[in-house]
């Protein structure tokens, strides 16, 4: 339930606020627009967490730090996706954008992460294991995260637009559901979903294309196998 409305509060609210907007918009005047919906959908899920659920039942346990160990390919690319940003942007792109824009890009982005994670890899994922085998709870996490970036088809995107993001999100969502159990907190998660939002608007500010990714998504791909073999492993044997 607590799922449901967050989608249809960040949903219906991008529609809302773009609406028409969404295609002309630049990116500071859009992620302001965008400020109050992300503002109430992470009020929803600090309210969400703390009056039913408890952060430790929504995935802000102790961290376990052996398990941030496979989160490296994903903060390497993260780097690199930052130096290529560094080195395209110019001052006059900065002022551009200017002092609202940057804020707008830092809060917004932010709102986002949290929220995602929270619902996707907190509540979703942990209230599907109660009912679930873990795996499936997995695949449910990473399937309905997915579905959620079909709003964009709501705001003008092109439908095959619209396909390769909800695709790309799913394979995002297999990749950050086994590390979420793995590390045991959803801050490490929350960060770099914060920062990866960061990195792809600025990339798309900037026109850098990241060559790297490609590699990165590659080897956290094949790691992403191998802990999903050992969730399915552990599951067959209970």
């Amino acid at each position: 339930m607590a799922a449901v409305v967050y989608v249809a509060i960040v949903g219906l609210g991008a529609v809302l606020s773009l609406g028409a907007f969404a295609e002309n918009a630049d990116i500071a005047t859009a992620l302001l627009r965008l400020l109050p919906v992300q503002l109430v959908g992470a009020f929803f899920c600090y309210f969400a967490v703390t009056r039913y659920f408890g952060w430790v039942g929504a995935g802000f346990g102790r961290i376990r730090w052996v398990g941030l160990l496979w989160f490296l390919p994903a903060c390497t690319v993260l780097v690199f996706m930052f130096l290529d940003i560094s080195q395209a942007a110019t001052p006059a792109l900065w002022r551009g954008f200017g002092a609202l824009g940057i804020a707008m890009l830092v809060i917004v982005t932010f709102c986002i992460a949290f929220g995602e994670e929270v619902i996707f890899r907190g509540i979703l994922l942990r209230g599907a294991m109660s009912r679930l085998a873990v795996p499936v709870a997995m695949l449910l996490s990473a399937i309905s995260f997915g579905a959620l970036h079909a709003i964009n088809a709501l705001l003008g995107q092109e439908a095959g637009d619209t396909s390769l993001q909800v695709i790309f999100a799913v394979f995002v969502g297999v990749f950050l559901a086994p590390l979420a159990l793995r590390v045991g907190n959803l801050w490490p998660l929350i960060i770099w979903h914060w920062l990866w939002n960061i990195a792809v608007i600025l990339g798309q500010v900037v026109g850098v294309l990241h060559p790297y990714v490609l590699i990165g998504i590659a080897i956290q791909a094949v790691i992403s196998v191998w802990l999903w073999v050992q969730f399915l492993r552990a599951s067959r044997l209970r």
